[in-house]
Order: C-alpha cells, then structure tokens, then sequence
C-alpha cells in the first residue's frame, strides 16, 4: 500500500492529535505495506 498523494494520517491517540498529509506519493511499484508512525510512537491511521 504505498502512500498517496492527498491521503491524510492521523495518529490514534486523541491526546496526541498529529497529523500527517501526504504531499507527494510513492512510485506505483512501491510494495511498502506500514502506515507512517508518529513520533509518540504509535502507528498513525489514514483518516476518511
């Protein structure tokens, strides 16, 4: 699942509330499957 332009992640902990929007994707052929981690170390889920 590489990551694409315009997605936007959020890390799961309401009392952290980062965000991350992705402003430029990976090659189509990118076989990468991990969501992005915050820096509170927590794995950051892609919010609809």
């Amino acid at each position: 699942m590489p990551l694409k332009k315009g997605e936007v992640y959020q890390c799961p902990d309401e009392s952290c509330g980062c965000e991350v929007t992705v402003t430029k994707g990976a090659p189509s052929d990118c076989s990468g499957t991990q969501n992005p981690t915050c820096c509170c170390g927590k794995t950051m889920v892609k919010k609809n």
